[in-house]
């Protein structure tokens, strides 16, 4: 039986208010492959290490540490309301703005490309957190504009978009141009663009691409390679192999070879660890688990009543699909190779930081907020909108 005093509002803190109001699918979702992401780590990184001859654990060391962060700052941004997560949205993408031009002078080159900021023995990518800022701001733009014209609102949201996407080019990085240009367009047409000025996104986004594959001789050989079926691609060759090789029931924990031989095994490339090492039957849990959990986060967006939430849990939602479907999709050389990672799972602080922060703002726009309009004191009111929900 339970006891009533436990809800009793003069009893009440706000940990117990926070676990009555949180979704907690979604949490221990968040929560558990924050986890086997730290464990995927452990089998695959040593070999990565000792590739590189750094101390076998140093990547399995840093992940520690980013997981425990995570966990944390997932936790307490969760606590926030809707007026503080449009202050975290604002003051990130304005700090993300900063870094990413700080490192344009001053990041770590890699590949000719600065798109890293060295910090002691740790790097930052500035664009992993813009990415969730900016889907966060733009919602908050529209949303306090929503009733200004057509150019004031528009405009201020086009403006947000030119500047993130000039300093991803300026790097260059034009994979997260194309992931920021998506996400932005997903928003405004669920903002309720006009149709039109859909078709001429769509024309100008079509012009681009082609200049980019015209003019950018690295753009183009990838993409070439991928088209070619002759052509040899390395990592997605043996990728596809540890698919075979781990069947239906994998090989065993810490006991796949591919780890060995794809110089990302422990990041881009984890999946096809985790598909050889547990077999194809838990990979194609993990992919259910993920869309599952993605139509929940929508299935709440459409639900709310504010613009805000609406664009920022929809925009996150999506985000954190396209780059779950994107990171498989080169795993089964059905995309060409980007640098991308699966969330929570691939080791890297930057990725797995901003991913906990996306997923604390989802718990915050997602929780029940019965303390709203429900007497907490009210066992009774509570456990059956706990069953209707």
């Amino acid at each position: 039986m339970v006891n009533s005093n436990f809800f009793d509002r003069s009893n009440l803190n706000f940990i117990q208010k926070w676990w009555l109001d949180i979704d907690r699918i979604n949490f221990f979702f968040a929560l558990t492959l924050i986890i086997f992401g730290f464990i995927m780590t452990v089998s695959a990184s040593p070999a990565i290490a000792k590739r590189i001859d750094v101390d076998n654990l140093i990547f399995v060391k840093k992940q520690l540490v980013f997981s425990f962060l995570a966990i944390i700052i997932m936790i307490f941004i969760s606590f926030l309301n809707l007026r503080n997560i449009s202050i975290v949205g604002v003051l990130g993408i304005v700090c993300s703005f900063a870094l990413m031009l700080y490192l344009l002078f001053f990041g770590v080159e890699v590949k000719g490309a600065r798109r890293w900021i060295s910090f002691f023995s740790f790097t930052i990518q500035p664009s992993e957190f813009a990415k969730i800022f900016f889907i966060i701001t733009n919602a908050y733009i529209l949303h306090i504009l929503i009733k200004s014209n057509f150019f004031v609102k528009y405009g201020a949201s086009f403006c947000l978009y030119l500047f993130a996407a000039t300093l991803l080019i300026m790097q260059p990085d034009f994979g997260m141009t194309v992931i920021f240009s998506m996400i932005w367009s997903i928003q405004l047409f669920l903002f309720g663009i006009p149709l039109m000025l859909v078709f001429i996104l769509a024309i100008l986004a079509i012009i681009g691409s082609i200049f980019i594959y015209k003019e950018l001789p690295h753009v183009r050989d990838r993409v070439n390679r991928f088209l070619d079926l002759d052509s040899t691609n390395y990592q997605a060759e043996m990728s596809i192999d540890a698919y075979i090789n781990g069947s239906f029931f994998g090989t065993g924990p810490g006991v796949g070879v591919v780890k060995n031989y794809i110089p990302d095994a422990h990041t881009d490339f984890i999946f096809a660890v985790i598909a050889e090492e547990f077999g194809i039957i838990t990979a194609i849990a993990i992919i259910l688990l993920f869309f599952y959990v993605f139509s929940r986060i929508i299935n709440r967006a459409i639900k709310e009543k504010t613009v805000f939430h609406y664009l920022a849990l929809s925009g996150l939602a999506v985000q954190f699909m396209l780059q779950f479907v994107l990171n498989i999709g080169v795993t089964l050389r059905l995309l060409p190779t980007k640098g991308m990672t699966l969330p929570f799972i691939s080791y890297g602080g930057s990725s797995t930081l901003s991913m906990a922060i996306c997923f604390g703002v989802i718990l915050a726009l997602t929780k029940k907020r019965y303390h709203d309009n429900i007497d907490y004191g009210n066992i009774n009111l509570i456990l059956s909108r706990n069953q209707s929900d």
